[in-house]
């Protein structure tokens, strides 16, 4: 009778500490299936892009685009060397117009087919040289036209890392004695991805890459660049793909599956050791010896020497954005590593304008537009005094 009564006593505890394992677990897993939700193919934690769910999932045919599906009067469209382009001719009404041959253009010069054999000034990068969100009249690179009174050729392109910025410029149909190439700090990470804003974050297009040989020639990785159903296919390999490898933040925990892939509280650990592993501090801040930082320093030695050999007076600006109004709270002279090298490399540096950020710390939507990250009409227009300010130095004029 004792033993029986030890028995049911010891049955009791076990499986009240089973429920005391599983309860919490349980509702830890309910909570955070509650607050993930999905976007694209991608499934996020508290619906931050940082906070993608590994393994990534298998993702729908309707996100990827096929090339005989666009429209000749797209903007933006795919393009085999630079993975997407502004389009010849194209429009997206009411703010985004183009010319005959792929430049920003005001609605008054959309359709001008005239195309001019010389730009006084050629100006590349990525959304903040292109302008989003403002019309191309509050861009920096029209108004810099207009104060100098010269013919300014904005080819910047939205969503372009300096690589893509750098092959626009080498492609270009148009020759130039000056080129201006606009930089944020998220343009070097974009420059080590193959698929546009990273694998991890869930993009469907992809881009071209450098690659860099031990003799210190490179070629250009993925040209043609993957698209439509040949990408789709890639993502259907998961880590089975060859092409993802060539990626700098490429681990196959992005696609490998688990049995305990089950469990969401799993899966988030898997992505937070990612994060860990691969999502560091932005290069440009050059903490810990980062190889990117000195890969990133060779795409931009290639750009200046094409300058060179093209007679070509190549000049870098620094924009600070989002992210460099923050590293600024924590670090005293963010760009002081990156403007250094830049410098010794041979550029023109134009370095972030201190009134940008002054104004940004009293009213943030004095410098960011309502869209939370590209620059207003009025930071547009001081970024283009400031640029006519430093070239009465540099080109004397």
């Amino acid at each position: 009778m004792m033993g029986t009564v030890k028995s049911n006593s010891l049955q009791k505890k076990v499986i009240f500490a089973i429920l005391l394992i599983f309860i919490p677990i349980t509702f830890i897993e309910i909570l955070l299936r509650i607050y993930t939700s999905e976007h694209g193919y991608t499934l996020r934690l508290l619906n931050k892009p940082w906070y993608t769910i590994l393994p990534l999932n298998t993702p729908d045919r309707k996100f990827f685009k096929e090339e005989n599906k666009i429209s000749p009067g797209e903007y933006r469209i795919y393009d085999p060397l630079l993975g997407w382009k502004i389009n010849r001719n194209g429009k997206s009404p009411p703010l985004y117009y183009s010319s005959s041959y792929g430049s920003r253009v005001t609605k008054n010069e959309y359709q001008n087919n005239t195309i001019p054999e010389k730009a006084d000034i050629i100006t590349i990068g990525n959304s903040f040289t292109h302008g989003d969100e403002v019309y191309c009249e509050d861009s920096w690179p029209y108004l810099l036209g207009q104060f100098r009174n010269k013919n300014v050729v904005n080819f910047g392109v939205s969503g372009y890392g300096i690589d893509q910025a750098i092959l626009r410029y080498m492609y270009s149909p148009i020759e130039t004695d000056t080129v201006i190439l606009g930089i944020i700090p998220g343009d070097f990470e974009r420059a080590t991805n193959i698929i546009y804003r990273g694998i991890y974050y869930g993009g469907n297009k992809s881009k071209p890459m450098f690659y860099f040989k031990d003799d210190g020639s490179y070629e250009i990785k993925n040209q043609p660049c993957l698209y439509g159903i040949n990408l789709w296919n890639e993502f259907n390999l998961g880590s089975e793909s060859k092409f993802f490898k060539i990626d700098k933040y490429y681990d196959d925990v992005l696609f490998k599956k688990e049995l305990l892939d089950s469990f969401m509280s799993y899966r988030i650990l898997k992505m937070l050791k990612y994060r860990y592993d691969y999502i560091k501090p932005s290069i440009y801040l050059k903490i810990n010896n980062d190889s990117n930082y000195d890969y990133i320093l060779k795409i931009l030695k290639v750009f200046y020497e094409k300058c060179k050999k093209n007679k070509d007076f190549p000049i870098i600006l620094l924009l600070d954005n989002n992210n460099t109004f923050s590293d600024r709270k924590r670090y005293q002279k963010p760009w002081h590593n990156i403007i250094k090298d830049l410098k010794k490399l041979g550029f023109f540096v134009i370095e972030p304008l201190n009134n940008i950020v002054k104004m940004h710390d009293d009213n943030p939507y004095s410098i960011i537009n309502n869209d939370g990250v590209h620059y207003t009409p009025l930071a547009n227009k001081m970024i283009a005094e400031h640029i006519q300010n430093n070239l009465k130095t540099a080109l004397k004029n």
